[in-house]
């Protein structure tokens, strides 16, 4: 055998040696270092740990989407996602949603993304521009509202957010179907 042939065999297993041990670290979710060579500095290699940023949240895509078309589903991840920023439970404020809008289906929720069927202060109805801004607003109104009063049940908030004294039977039960 020639050593032209050893030498293209010998790199051919290095290429799939490396080949393999780089698709094995991209599965693994081990940081990677990264070795800066930089001739003007004292030592003259350096080695810096890869640095990976978290965001959680919701896409700007998926959110244009919900925004477009906001569907039962799609309301109750985003209310999932967004909760613990407000410290409001979701299945509430999603039942809520679903009692005063017929499962979100109401003429007021679809023209208004009005779904938890809120006045204005001005009179009439509430409207936002998107569904995000209603959904947003309504775990504020619930938070600022009730839960800083000690009210963070359905039946502590029946007597305040509706005249029926039923109201929270039925948010209830929307809940515990969650």
């Amino acid at each position: 055998m020639t050593i032209k042939k050893i030498l293209t065999i010998s790199l051919s297993v290095a290429a799939i040696f490396l080949a393999s041990t780089a698709i094995a670290q991209a599965k693994s979710n081990k940081p990677e270092s990264n070795i800066v060579f930089d001739k003007g500095a004292s030592q003259m290699l350096k080695i810096e740990p890869q640095k990976t940023e978290i965001i959680i949240g919701v896409s700007e895509a998926d959110m244009k989407d919900f925004n477009e078309n906001p569907t039962p589903e799609k309301i109750k991840a985003f209310m999932q996602s967004i909760a613990p920023e407000y410290s409001v439970d979701w299945k509430l404020v999603y039942a809520i949603g679903y009692h005063e809008s017929g499962n979100y289906g109401s003429s007021l929720a679809e023209r208004n993304h009005n779904y938890f069927g809120r006045k204005a202060k001005s009179g009439g109805w509430a409207s936002w521009s998107t569904p995000e801004e209603g959904i947003r607003d309504q775990f504020d109104y619930i938070k600022r509202v009730y839960f800083s009063r000690g009210l963070d049940t359905p039946a502590k908030i029946n007597p305040i957010y509706c005249v029926g004294d039923t109201w929270h039977l039925r948010v209830e039960s929307v809940m515990a179907s969650l």
